[in-house]
């Protein structure tokens, strides 16, 4: 019998130059992005705009809303202010930690060039004297910072238990820095390892050949790295399950064996979380949580050689690997080709922590050993490398959104929106079959747009971890994407089998596309602004203006759906909702906003603080729904 083969897929691409269909590819998902978000008035071929845009997603990995609202660009070009070797910041909050992430872009419209080193250096080398130094920096050279250092000031104080991160990234759409340069980034790496490992200070460079891997494979390849596992008590100090070509799917390879936690902090200071950790896997929890807090006390207390036997271990996928035996009592020495850690993300950054923060590195040995389970997996093997992140990955490590791409329920919103004439991406970077839809949007926009819209719970989408919780398939995520009607509230679940979608799936998929409408259409009202600071803080409240419209529409909005739910899916009659939705966003939108700015003056009078404060808030929230509520009865029969 012949030997089944698994499909071939295309791998990540090695080198660093774009090929022409990459470009091409490219400029498709910019183009994309520019009609998925028309609020944002950005023209789908202003491609020196939208590559600064689409970088900025694929390396930080966020949602639509929060790149454009939390991206603010300083180049002096655009925005005629002072900054120097900065074009844009971000900040994000993470809890237990806040990012100034801070860009330089190189757009060239043949996509060609690269990065000079030289200028790499220079804007490195003022990133950290202006955020790490500004006590040594004369007055003129902080003032031309002067709005980032104000935000960054602004976010400590709003979460003054955080620890603060520097994160610099050279961003070009040609090549990234050539093998022949590799040799100088090292050396400017070396120059401030000190301020990475004391400070949280890093760089990054990305080409246009990185943002297409991202984008197309999730992940940056690695070329090739070494690891040695120990062997002192020769072939009884690992397993290697030499598999080879099969038919079943399996690894060709597996090896379990010990490494000494040295070498998995070398790579943290080598790579990147884009390169390292494996793109479904949630990026470092910090110190605080407890799984962590208890690997940093085991390392660096009396037990730590202990460490190796208590610890759950690190998973490490490979597209090759080749092991090579020693005499005894030295080291097997593993090569591999395009690993990624898939599992072990937080043991890994919790120990190069314990290694190099100030008040643990004189506790750390550095004599412990860490199990590792490195699979050799062939590129073109996606269903066991997908299955195998699911099983060696805690609840708390996977990226929800991702693992719902094939959810039961979001295929048949997705059937149900085609029907329609809307496109709805269930995946990341999905093609959609045909073309000419209504409008498009992902169906984490859709999640958002309901709880805000009609949970009112704009408040917890002003935190980047509150919001990607909704995806964990919980109650909350049943509730919102419930295609059952009175059965689903009932009952939240999985749709049973052989499920068909009738009239309450029209109703909660016309609720989704109502609520995007008026958040789209407050959207594009914030934009049409011309006072620079209103609009921005206007954009920030963008969910909650567009809950004010619905309850103050309420019976309208929800008798339109109501109406038009009996109905056979078809194009006009999601236009019809679409248009009319519209149209209340632009008659009322005026009343909203001085609803809005009212409430948000008033809170931040009563309680202090800051807008970003008050917006986070549950009780600002109530107060919102309490001046916007609307006497009329609600008349949809499945919202909840």
């Amino acid at each position: 019998m012949k030997e089944k083969r698994m499909p071939k897929v295309k791998a990540p691409v090695e080198g660093v130059k774009l090929a022409p269909e990459q470009v091409t590819f490219l400029k498709k998902r910019m183009s994309h992005l520019a009609e998925r978000n028309s609020s944002w008035g950005i023209q789908r071929d202003n491609y020196a705009t939208l590559f600064e845009y689409l970088a900025v997603q694929k390396i930080t990995y966020l949602y639509d809303d929060e790149l454009f609202e939390g991206l603010k660009f300083v180049d002096h070009k655009k925005t005629g202010k002072s900054e120097e070797l900065l074009d844009a910041y971000l900040i994000l909050d993470l809890g237990e930690e806040i990012q100034l992430k801070l860009f330089q872009f190189k757009f060239r419209d043949a996509y060609d060039g690269g990065i000079s080193t030289k200028e790499l250096y220079a804007f490195v080398d003022r990133m950290n004297r202006v955020f790490l130094r500004g006590d040594l920096q004369d007055p003129k050279t902080l003032e031309a910072f002067r709005e980032v250092r104000e935000a960054l000031d602004e976010a400590r104080e709003a979460n003054k238990r955080a620890r603060t991160r520097i994160q610099c990234y050279y961003v070009v759409n040609g090549q990234n820095v050539s093998h022949t340069d590799a040799g100088k980034v090292q050396e400017i790496r070396d120059t401030f390892s000190h301020d990475r490992q004391t400070f949280g200070f890093t760089f990054e460079t990305y080409g246009g050949l990185d943002i297409h891997n991202l984008y197309a494979h999730g992940r940056i390849p690695i070329q090739e790295e070494l690891l040695e596992l120990t062997y002192e008590m020769g072939d009884r100090s690992f397993l290697h399950h030499n598999i080879g070509a099969n038919p079943n799917g399996m690894p060709e390879q597996v090896l379990v064996g010990f490494v000494n936690v040295n070498q998995l902090i070398r790579l943290v200071d080598r790579y990147s979380n884009n390169e390292l950790f494996e793109k479904n896997v949630r990026l470092f929890l910090g110190t605080g949580k407890d799984v962590n807090r208890r690997i940093i006390e085991t390392i660096t207390g009396n037990q730590s050689a202990w460490f190796g036997f208590m610890n759950n271990g690190v998973s490490i996928t490979a597209d090759t690997l080749d092991v090579n035996l020693p005499p005894s009592k030295q080291k097997v020495r593993v090569r591999l080709r395009g690993m990624q850690i898939i599992n072990g993300c937080q043991t890994v950054n919790a120990l190069y922590h314990a290694k190099y923060a100030p008040e643990l590195k004189d506790r750390f040995q550095g004599n412990s050993s860490v199990l590792v389970r490195i699979y050799e997996i062939a590129p073109e093997n996606e269903p066991f490398l997908d299955a195998l992140i699911i099983a060696t990955n805690s609840q708390n490590a996977i990226r929800p959104e991702d693992l719902l791409s094939n959810d039961s329920i979001q295929k048949a919103l997705q059937q149900i929106y085609h029907d329609y004439k809307i496109g709805y991406e269930r995946k990341e970077g999905e093609t959609l079959p045909g073309h000419g839809y209504l409008t498009t949007f992902t169906k984490e926009q859709a999640g958002m747009a309901y709880l805000a819209v009609f949970r009112g719970a704009s408040s917890r989408l002003r935190n980047s971890l509150s919001r990607r919780e909704f995806f964990r398939q919980g109650d909350e995520y049943y509730l919102a994407f419930n295609l059952r009607g009175a059965d689903g509230v009932a009952q939240p679940g999985a749709l049973p089998d052989g499920f068909k979608p009738g009239e309450p799936a029209n109703e909660r998929a016309l609720q989704i596309l109502t609520a995007r409408s008026l958040e789209e259409g407050c959207r594009s009202g914030i934009a049409e602004i011309q006072d620079t600071q209103e609009r921005g803080s206007l954009r920030k409240g963008a969910y909650y203006l567009a809950r004010i419209i619905y309850l103050k529409q309420q019976t309208k909005i929800d008798g339109l759906v109501v109406t038009a739910a009996t109905e056979d899916r078809r194009a006009e009659i999601a236009r019809q909702v679409i248009e009319t939705v519209s149209g209340v966003v632009k008659a009322s939108f005026d009343e909203a906003r001085s609803l809005f700015q009212q409430a948000l003056k008033d809170y931040v009078a009563k309680e202090g603080g800051n807008e970003d404060a008050a917006l986070k808030n549950t009780a600002f929230a109530k107060k919102v729904d309490d001046l916007a509520q609307s006497p009329q009865p609600q008349t949809s029969r499945s919202a909840t």
